[in-house]
């Protein structure tokens, strides 16, 4: 017998770090009683004193009161006693560094300590989830939950299913994070970099090869995506904000080695590697795309990029999506949905699709393929059957 939201009491978080203590806040202020699990006992403080921040801030913003966040402390508890903080719990939430070794050797120990009616899940952003459920004894109560950062701010959360878990699992997952007033979106399959930041990789690979190719300047496509098209930062911006460039670079042979469906088989683009050679990591480097040593963001102004082509950067964001929803991988919808929570999306691809016509994107994305003949990109960049199929019947995807 696994719980379902019906009985689910107590939550546990593993990991004091800016995530695990983010989702430890939402999960007290929902009224669940709640477990912060650290090995480091100065973590386990400055989480409870950073959660009272952030209660703090949202009895300033309005959106709790100061009666809802003394009842939520009290339903924090803050321990290095891992049996403690899991051997009584319902669902737990592992929000340990993301490294996959690390995480497997937290779930064998969950295994060992939580309930046998607990679900185990994992708070990644591309990790195989699959394998971390392997390494249990009960890999049918295993998910993935993709939180944003901040947690306490960001309304998103992605669930990831593996082959293992039952619609049942997601379904209680995803009723607890609406019961945090959060809004979930299904990964039904176990991919790479999931829903939100497989849309991302297109989003900023796709420019980047434009500048390498000396096609249109890194200055023209952000005022671009930003100015004209609404996105809250261009693909060069954002990159250098998240530290793209280094996780790009870092990550692109697990990539290559992950044998999950829909895993990646090209290497990032040579621009990124020069700038990582050269120590331009992004924002905290001072230095990435753009130069950071005498302000924080980059000087974009709106008229430099009045007479780029969008399109060109939409059609392979379309096309990632469109193979998502082909291989039942996430609705249409939850596509959309995830691009505008996760990403503060102006509209989701599939909406962009449907406003252009399908047409259009699939004259667009032939134009983008047509660039990559002479590299390892042009199989990821060709058309999926779907968009295809959407275009040749003049349909939309709504």
């Amino acid at each position: 017998m696994v719980v379902t939201i019906d009985t689910i009491d107590t939550i546990t978080v593993v990991g004091g770090g800016q995530m695990g203590r983010g989702i430890a806040a939402v999960a007290a202020l929902a009224g669940y009683e709640t477990y912060v699990n650290d090995i480091d006992e100065s973590q386990l403080e400055e989480a409870e004193e950073q959660i009272e921040w952030s209660y703090e801030k949202s009895v300033e913003n309005g959106a709790a009161t100061e009666t809802e966040i003394d009842e939520a402390m009290d339903r924090l508890t803050f321990t290095s006693d891992f049996e403690e903080a899991a051997g009584n719990t319902d669902f737990v939430t592992e929000a340990a560094v993301e490294q996959q070794a690390v995480k497997e050797d937290i779930f064998q120990d969950l295994d060992d300590v939580a309930p046998e009616d607990a679900i185990l899940s994992t708070n990644t952003s591309g990790l195989n989830i699959t394998q971390l459920a392997e390494v249990t004894d009960r890999p049918s109560q295993v998910v993935g939950t993709h939180w944003f950062n901040p947690p306490m701010l960001m309304d998103l959360v992605e669930v990831i299913m593996t082959e293992h878990a039952p619609e049942s699992v997601g379904d209680t997952t995803e009723a607890l994070i609406e019961s945090f007033d959060k809004t979930p979106i299904r990964c039904k399959m176990d991919i790479p970099s999931f829903i939100v930041n497989r849309l991302m990789r297109p989003y900023g690979e796709g420019p980047a090869w434009m500048v390498y190719r000396g096609e249109h300047s890194i200055e023209e496509i952000d005022s671009a995506m930003k100015y004209k098209e609404g996105f809250p930062m261009g693909p060069f911006e954002l990159a250098d904000f998240t530290g793209g460039i280094q996780i790009r670079v870092e990550g692109e042979q697990d990539h290559l080695e992950d044998d999950r469906p829909m895993s990646y088989d090209t290497e990032v683009c040579p621009i990124l590697h020069q700038l990582y050679d050269k120590g331009r990591y992004g924002r905290k480097a001072d230095a990435g795309y753009y130069d950071y040593d005498e302000r924080d963001e980059p000087q974009i102004s709106v008229g430099e990029g009045q007479g780029f082509d969008t399109l060109l950067v939409w059609a392979p964001i379309v096309n990632e999506a469109a193979k998502m929803v082909q291989n039942d991988v996430a609705s249409v919808e939850d596509v959309d949905t995830g691009a505008r929570l996760g990403g503060n999306w102006p509209v989701g691809p599939l909406e962009k699709a449907d406003e252009v016509g399908a047409d259009v994107i699939l004259e667009k994305l032939t134009e983008v393929a047509s660039r990559h003949e002479d590299t390892n990109k042009l199989a990821e960049t060709l058309p999926c059957e779907l968009l295809v199929e959407k275009a040749k019947n003049d349909e939309t995807f709504y």
